[in-house]
């Protein structure tokens, strides 16, 4: 029913990238030569570049296309905080606090030991969860290519320590009240969300669900579904097998008609037969599709004395979570703590035929009409309204916020001293080397 891949639910993953591009900075080689140079402490090109690549995946992920003066903006955005970098660690280097134990390292490698771990199981665990053939070996070798490694998250880590010591020693005295905080989370979190997400729930689903993300925002008009999966007949299944073979058979033949043809257009033949070879697969298939659809919907009224003694029962009051778990092959919304997926008129995850059915339902507790697709023959329960709007924070989702609040503040009086601070070290910056793909 729903239409999405593993790979979306990487998105977090790739944007966690952006952050894990600043290490702690070492001497560069003529292979690799200085590109930022702020007093005692140079970065070289390899590093600067990882920073830059990591923009490259999420603008890749998101189907952003950069003009070349955003990417010229992001070039000078990071050069501009690895130079704040290197003012922080001549800083911590003048109070000799710029350099880590073996004991701390050690901490640090622990740590991103454990990190690095969550993120590769969150990675293979959604890549199953949505069907996809994939091997650990395969995963962990993307997570490489991507520079996902467990070195960037221990650079990430060192990081955020250098950044812990400044703040001790520059912004301790930095207080915030619970106005303040209040103002921070509507001017940080909630009005954002309110304006990028009410009036566009494809980009809800896509930053949010698909995610897991958490927001403080919901666009109003979620529903709460409950799925009752029949399995279809033995008849249709075993016509559907014999179907699904065939089909695959065409898609080979396709394939080859597409080698052929693009191998006559590489020799500079006359591609005019093979292109008339390859559009008769291509009709072919679609006309294979379709009747796998139309084989589809004839389980409908095989099953119909099926649905009306559902139907009959959920009249007589017999719950819907033992309908459930009497009839369908989907147990994954049974059980009464669990409302049910969330569905919006507006979502483009859905199929055509799932969504007409579900927008003609007019109540809570109604039953949707059949629909079939490849995992069988559907009934939709409408089990309630999901609240939209603005989420009430929890009480430990408050203290957080009074956290937040006050580290902002805290980065706001740094940001302040770093531009103070740029006059007290000599600062070379070379990007004539530097790109963004």
């Amino acid at each position: 029913m729903m239409k999405t891949s593993w790979r979306a639910s990487a998105l977090a993953l790739v944007c966690l990238l952006a952050a894990v591009s600043c290490s702690s900075a070492f001497a560069a080689d003529q292979a690799d030569p200085a590109v930022i140079q702020v007093g005692n402490v140079s970065y070289p090109l390899s590093e600067v570049q990882f920073a830059l690549s990591s923009y490259s995946l999420m603008a890749e992920a998101t189907g952003v296309l950069l003009t070349e003066e955003e990417k010229q903006e992001v070039i000078d955005q990071t050069v501009d905080h690895f130079v704040s970098l290197g003012i922080i660690e001549n800083k911590l280097a003048e109070f000799g606090v710029d350099t880590f134990t073996e004991d701390e390292m050690d901490i640090l490698r622990a740590q991103a030991a454990v990190t690095y771990e969550q993120n590769w199981q969150q990675l293979y665990q959604t890549a199953l969860q949505y069907g996809t053939t994939v091997s650990k070996e395969e995963i962990t070798s993307w997570m490489n290519e991507i520079g996902y490694t467990q070195d960037a998250v221990v650079r990430e880590l060192m990081v955020r320590e250098r950044e812990s010591r400044i703040l001790d020693l520059y912004c301790s005295d930095v207080t915030v009240t619970q106005e303040e905080a209040q103002a921070y989370y509507l001017n940080s979190f909630l009005n954002p969300a309110i304006e990028k997400y009410r009036d566009n729930v494809p980009l809800y689903e896509q930053e949010i669900l698909l995610t897991g993300q958490e927001s403080v925002y919901t666009p109003e008009g979620y529903r709460y579904l409950k799925n009752i999966l029949l399995a279809f007949p033995e008849e249709i299944q075993t016509a559907l097998n014999a179907m699904q073979a065939r089909g695959k058979k065409i898609v080979t033949q396709v394939q080859t008609a597409y080698d052929n043809l693009a191998r006559a257009a590489a020799d500079g033949e006359d591609i005019a037969p093979y292109k008339e070879i390859y559009d008769r697969k291509v009709d072919a298939l679609h006309e294979q599709e379709e009747k796998y659809r139309e084989k589809e919907r004839e389980a409908i009224p095989l099953l119909q004395d099926t649905i009306n003694t559902i139907r009959e029962q959920l009249a007589s009051g017999i719950s819907i979570d033992t309908l459930l778990k009497e009839y369908s092959l989907d147990q994954q919304q049974t059980g009464t703590d669990k409302p049910g997926m969330l569905y919006h008129p507006d979502s483009q995850l859905w199929q055509d035929d799932m969504k007409a059915a579900v927008n003609a339902m007019t109540a809570v507790g109604e039953l949707s009409e059949p629909f079939a697709d490849e995992e069988g023959v559907h009934l939709m329960y409408y089990a309630g309204d999901a609240p939209g709007g603005e989420r009430i924070l929890t009480a430990e989702e408050q203290q957080q916020l009074m956290e937040s609040a006050l580290y902002a503040a805290q980065l706001e009086k740094l940001t302040g001293l770093i531009e103070t601070w740029k006059a007290d070290y000599d600062i070379v910056t070379d990007t004539s080397l530097l790109y963004l793909d």
